[in-house]
């Protein structure tokens, strides 16, 4: 075979193959589909719900759930999550109510569908009174918050 059917043969190979998969693909908005906004988020875990209290069980769950507490008191979030993702790092910061760091505790999670972390500060001293927050990320982004009162 000489060097132009080659080249010739070549050609037509690679253009069908581009025909194919542009055939493949379905038009939306002038352009070809997204299909990058249907696929779950990159970690594929997702925060249902955030659960405060001043116990947990060995379940990973709240056993007294509350937002009210004493200055004394431990704090406990239990983070339910959904979803199926291996080594996804959970972080939960604790701010005051004027915006200062309180603690940040990061737990490397791989659930294969409902689970529950928690985090969990504690003062020796005692807390001030005021509201703080718990903000919990996913792949540095804050997926939900919860706030909670020391009276």
């Amino acid at each position: 075979m000489s060097g132009f059917a080659r080249s010739t043969r070549l050609i037509a190979v690679c253009s069908a193959a581009a025909l194919i998969s542009v055939a493949g693909c379905s038009k939306d908005k002038g352009g070809y589909a997204d299909t990058t906004a249907k696929m779950p988020a990159a970690t594929g875990v997702s925060v249902v719900d955030i659960d405060m209290g001043r116990h947990i069980g060995p379940d990973k769950k709240i056993t007294d759930k509350t937002d009210d507490f004493a200055p004394s008191d431990t704090i406990y979030g239990s983070i339910h999550t959904s979803g199926t993702a291996t080594n996804v790092a959970v972080v939960g910061r604790w701010t005051f109510e004027n915006g200062t760091a309180v603690d940040e505790r990061t737990n490397t999670i791989s659930p294969t569908g409902d689970a529950n972390t928690e985090f969990h500060v504690m003062k020796p001293g005692g807390w001030p009174k005021g509201k703080y927050t718990l903000h919990i990320l996913i792949d540095g982004k804050e997926v939900r918050t919860k706030d909670v009162t020391v009276k």
